[in-house]
Parts: structure tokens; sequence; C-alpha cells
């Protein structure tokens, strides 16, 4: 495949230009929005670990990169910014990086297990800033350190399912256990059945007429005469 000859060749050398915070122009075409608690972390985060990713422009200083880092500094008052000069690329390529800086790192994800165990041991720690500057609030900081002391749930697919060895074949008088749940293979008309299931707790059974709310006389057939008679006996042993 023949390369395209507008592409860079290989990387250019990285150099870092300080530039009076004014004269560097952000670009009114940016899709990226910044809420004020978004540009208020950015600041939080610079004031804890200073300004360590330079913003980047091209030969007019025109921000390509670090529009909220730039308004995070114009919030703490600073005077000049460390900036990289993007010059090998054109405006095309220019202008589709901004849209991939920004994309390329929202589609990421977290694994909040290791996440909150960092978190953790950090809190463990006597630091000498908040917390917050990592971006997270402390109510999901503390969410994601619970989260990572809790007992994770065993993976089903490595839990035994049948009590006892055997084939994992169902046959009758098998039980199997699905977390908290079991799943008995009986008879419903055995009542060892149910204190495999249910052990001590047993369901309360009601006497009631079908069909609900109608008059028996008339209406339905001895089934539900049956239920009637039933349940004035027990009113009359009661």
């Amino acid at each position: 495949m023949q390369s395209n000859p507008a592409l860079p060749t290989r990387d250019p050398r990285i150099e870092v230009v300080y530039h009076p915070i004014e004269q560097l122009r952000p670009d009114p075409r940016n899709a990226r929005r910044h809420s004020r608690k978004q540009i208020r972390q950015i600041a939080d985060s610079i004031r804890s670990f200073g300004f360590n990713v330079p913003i980047l422009v091209d030969t007019e200083l025109k921000v390509i990169a670090g529009h909220g880092r730039l308004l995070a500094c114009t919030l703490l008052g600073r005077k000049e910014l460390p900036t990289i000069n993007l010059e090998h690329l054109s405006e095309a390529q220019a202008r589709a990086f901004m849209i991939a800086d920004n994309r390329l790192t929202e589609i990421a994800s977290w694994d909040d297990r290791l996440l909150g165990e960092q978190l953790r041991e950090l809190a463990e720690l006597n630091l000498d800033f908040s917390l917050e500057a990592t971006g997270f609030d402390m109510a999901e900081i503390d969410l994601l350190i619970e989260g990572a002391s809790a007992t994770p749930e065993p993976d089903p697919d490595d839990v035994p399912l049948a009590i006892g060895a055997g084939p994992a074949v169902t046959r009758l008088g098998d039980t199997w256990l699905l977390g908290r749940h079991r799943i008995h293979c009986g008879s419903a008309l055995d009542e060892a059945a149910y204190c495999i299931l249910m052990e001590e707790t047993r369901a309360a059974m009601v006497f009631t007429d079908p069909p609900y709310n109608v008059p028996i006389d008339g209406h339905v057939g001895g089934l539900a005469r049956s239920t009637s008679r039933i349940r004035d006996g027990l009113r009359r042993d009661g």
C-alpha cells in the first residue's frame, strides 16, 4: 500500500515553549464543552500536582488540545503556560486530532475494583492534598472503596451447583444452588421436597372461593361448593 505523503514519516522532536496565557487563543469551533464544575476540578488537580500536560497549539498559538486546562489556569491566575507546537500537522489533521484527543480518552473504561483499591491505599496515607483532586467526588470515592472492600460474588461457573459429588445431570432428588436460591427435583406431593427447599419455613395457605368476588350459588360447580363446605367446616371447628 502506498504511503500518504501528507502524513509525517516520523514523530517530530517535541519542544516545550512557555507563552503568556493571554497569547493563547481558544478555538471557537472546539466542540468539547467544559462545565464550571469540571473547570474547578481541573484547577484543583493543577493546584495539587502542578501543570504537567502542556497545551497543544498551532503555529498561530490557537489551542488544539487543552482548552479545559487553559480555562482552569485562567481561574488560577496563571501568567504563562507550557505549550507544544504541532506545526507538522496540516489544518485538517489538527482539526481531526482535536476531535480524536477528546474522543479516544472518553471511550476508555475503569476497572472499578482496582480503582477502588488504589483510592483506598491513597486514603490511608497522610496526603497533603484532597483525594477529590483525582476528579472524583467524595461520595464516588467512598462507593468505590466500599466496592473494592466487599467480598466478590462467586462466579457461578466456578461454584459446583449440585449438592454432593456426581455428574452435572439432574435426577430425582437432586438439589441445585443458584446463588441464594434452590431448585429441587422432586414431587410437589412429597412433603420431604418442601423440607429440603424451605427447611423450617412454611407458606401460609388461605382458602378462597374461585371465581373471586362472585356468588357461588348458580354460578359455579362442585369444586367451589366443596371448597365452601371445607371453609364452613373450619369455621365451625374453630
